[in-house]
């Protein structure tokens, strides 16, 4: 079996960088080998079909280019050139962004042109990667601009080998690659649990009152201001905000709803527990509300002790260090690479509003007078449509990051996802789910490959948020009809099971499948009535489009 390549291409040396990339990968588990493809690869080996990069399939390309190209007098030309190669091979790309020398001999009076010219390129590969769903940018530019070019590079070292980065500068670069690798191989995590006094904002609320809390623009509050803004920020993105304070509730809520200082409100949470009990219950009960795994939750808080108390009780939580200065927040936030991730998608965005409509749900089923009334009451619809392009994304997010239910827990590669969407032995079905308080958005996958006597479901699985609303047995009913008109024997499902899949175990046991000898597979038998003994569903099914 081939091991994945990770292969550099620049127009400097990355010898540096490659080594320090390779130590990273194997202090953290991840597979593969890092290759440089040496001095100025970035075109003599892509426009080479014999070359050794062009050679080799089961590799990444990551592009690091130094501010030299800029001096080139056709790199824009240049870069079209390379991304309409790019555009015709499918291959997966890093690219990083592309940023100015700002060591200029003349800085008062410098004309600024090669930053425009980076701009300008930095637009041009934005553009392309909404295109295409394999080519993901790594902001170069940004770590230059945080970190500064002086500790990144070393002109002796461009001297004596060609190295644009110094010794550090290869190691803050190949930390940044690092990153993007294990957000393409790893779930990010979903939920960031938030204290409130001394956390979301200055003071204690019982000691200091409502006045004497500092969250304004100036002074002492400007360091929370700016972390609350930073918190929205990865609400919007898909993180959810849950508040676990231990404070009086009614006090706190009246803060968070009228305080004109305070930028995050009680409706920016999924979640709100504001009592005087341990916080590690506090999180144990929005795990089991939310449906989602305590290792998807970061935990932020000021209190040593609290912090203390979580890593002890729920050693899954990621809990981070506070810092000794509120104004090292944000940049707390940017250090993790917890919440990392490659793309945000549309249903990303949409997460919180998403687990409000679900909390809105249990509270009607609990009021309905029977659980089926509740059921049809919320006309909810299930839409199937083929995977393509366009919907590979979302998609494969799904794989990577769906744990209760997911019957084959396996973490397909983006290469392997897309190799079995053009397969003709294989149908990739995606699943939207809808209801009358909204739209669920993309929310299920079945992999199934076919033959005349087994269809085989090698993965088959549904985002937390659609489970309980008999969507998992309507998707099952409508795969078991299509696989029997589709004139098989049997309908086999891969079930391996995990320390975090034991939802998916109960819906196979519910549904009165029969596990294989191999005890890997469970079976609907299509030659006889099996069908009749599959739970009832109260959803509406079609057949659309994934838009």
């Amino acid at each position: 079996m081939s091991v994945h390549e990770w292969r550099l291409l620049g127009d400097k040396t990355l010898s540096g960088i490659a080594r320090e990339l390779q130590a990273l990968l194997s202090a953290d588990s991840l597979g593969g080998r890092v290759v440089e493809a040496g001095f100025d690869s970035w075109r003599r080996e892509l426009f080479d079909p014999e070359s050794e990069t062009r050679r080799v399939d089961d590799a990444t390309w990551i592009f690091l280019l130094s501010p030299r190209v800029l001096e080139r007098p056709r790199v824009s030309e240049e870069l079209e050139e390379l991304l309409a190669l790019l555009q015709s091979l499918s291959r997966r790309i890093f690219f990083g962004t592309f940023f100015a020398d700002s060591l200029v001999p003349r800085p008062l009076t410098n004309s600024l042109s090669p930053e425009l010219l980076a701009a300008r390129l930095n637009l041009r590969l934005a553009e392309f990667a909404k295109s295409r769903a394999q080519f993901f940018l790594l902001d170069q530019a940004g770590l230059v601009a945080r970190e500064g070019l002086r500790a990144l590079s070393d002109p002796r070292f461009e001297a004596l080998a060609q190295m644009f980065y110094s010794p550090a500068g290869a190691r803050s670069v190949a930390r940044l690659v690092f990153r993007a690798v294990r957000a393409l191989q790893r779930p990010s995590a979903k939920v960031l649990a938030l204290d409130l006094d001394n956390t979301l904002w200055g003071g204690i609320l019982g000691e200091d009152g409502s006045d004497g809390l500092a969250m304004g623009p100036t002074d002492r509050g400007y360091s929370y201001r700016r972390f609350q803004e930073a918190v929205l920020t990865l609400k919007r993105e898909g993180v959810l905000l849950v508040a676990v304070s231990k404070n009086d509730s009614d006090a706190a809520l009246e803060v968070l709803r009228t305080h004109p200082d305070c930028l995050v409100k009680p409706e920016d949470f999924a979640a709100l527990e504001i009592h005087w009990q341990p916080k590690s219950e506090s999180l144990r009960r929005i795990s089991e509300k939310l449906g989602l795994g305590l290792d998807s939750f970061v935990f932020l808080d000021d209190s040593p002790n609290e912090r203390e108390e979580m890593r002890r009780v729920l050693p899954e939580v990621t809990v981070l260090d506070f810092p000794t200065d509120p104004a090292g927040l944000v940049a707390l936030l940017a250090d993790t690479s917890a919440f990392d991730t490659l793309q945000v998608t549309e249903e990303d965005r949409k997460r919180t509003d998403d687990y409000r409509a679900q909390s809105q749900r249990e509270n009607l089923r609990h009021a309905a007078p029977s659980l089926e009334e509740f059921y049809r009451s919320m006309q909810t619809r299930l839409e199937l449509f083929r995977a393509e392009a366009g919907s590979a994304e979302r998609l494969h997010q799904l794989v990577l990051k769906t744990n209760q239910f997911n019957l084959s827990s396996e973490r397909l590669t983006p290469d392997t996802f897309r190799a079995l969407m053009l397969d003709p032995a294989v149908d990739v079905w995606g699943l939207r789910v809808g209801d009358r308080l909204g739209d669920s958005g993309v929310t299920g996958l079945a992999i199934v490959r076919k033959s005349a006597d087994v269809w085989r479901v090698e993965n088959f699985l549904l985002s937390c948020r659609v489970i309980g609303r008999t969507v998992e047995f309507g998707f099952l009913r409508w795969l078991t009809e299509r696989a029997r008109a589709g004139g098989t024997q049997s309908l086999d499902f891969v079930f391996r099971a995990t320390s975090k899949n034991r939802v998916a175990r109960e819906f196979l046991e519910k549904s009165t499948l029969v596990a294989n000898a191999d005890q890997v597979s469970w079976r609907v038998d299509l030659t006889t009535d099996a069908l009749a003994g599959l739970p009832p569903h109260f959803v509406e099914i079609s057949e659309g489009a994934a838009t």
